[in-house]
């Protein structure tokens, strides 16, 4: 079973970070310096979930709510292994709910190019051309809440 937790604990964001890196840095092959940043804390800006499945955790997504009342999503993860079986989506659908029963508006995020269809059958739109991001060609999408 999908579970969607916000980190509170150091443990659980070291957890996040774990799947972060498990995915970006060793599948992907991103540098460890380009996905970690300052925003990685607790209790900063950002607010980091983790994804598990039946106790086993499977990804990480962070979040930066804005000032303009919507949210944007970033290194946003799912282990390779728990890909097209809906945690994606799960994940997406409960940080929907989360974030509109706190006022939010809309969520953000650039998504990669190979990634937007993806984005679009969970009901995001695509709210710019192709650009480039960290050498890889990406679209800034929108959902309304």
């Amino acid at each position: 079973m999908i579970d969607v937790q916000l980190a509170r604990t150091r443990q659980q964001l070291d957890r996040c970070l774990a799947m972060r890196r498990t995915v970006f840095t060793e599948e992907l092959g991103v540098p460890p310096e380009v996905d970690v940043d300052g925003h990685d804390v607790l209790d900063g800006e950002c607010l980091h979930f983790l994804v598990t499945d039946g106790g086993r955790d499977i990804g990480a997504i962070r979040c930066t709510p804005q000032e303009d009342g919507t949210v944007r999503l970033q290194r946003f993860c799912i282990h390779k292994d728990s890909r097209s079986h809906g945690a994606g989506r799960l994940t997406l659908r409960f940080l929907e709910g989360f974030f509109a029963g706190r006022g939010y508006h809309a969520l953000c995020l650039d998504a990669k190019c190979s990634a937007e269809g993806f984005y679009l059958k969970c009901g995001y739109t695509a709210v710019s051309g192709v650009f480039e991001e960290a050498g890889v060609p990406h679209v800034a999408m929108r959902r309304e809440l």
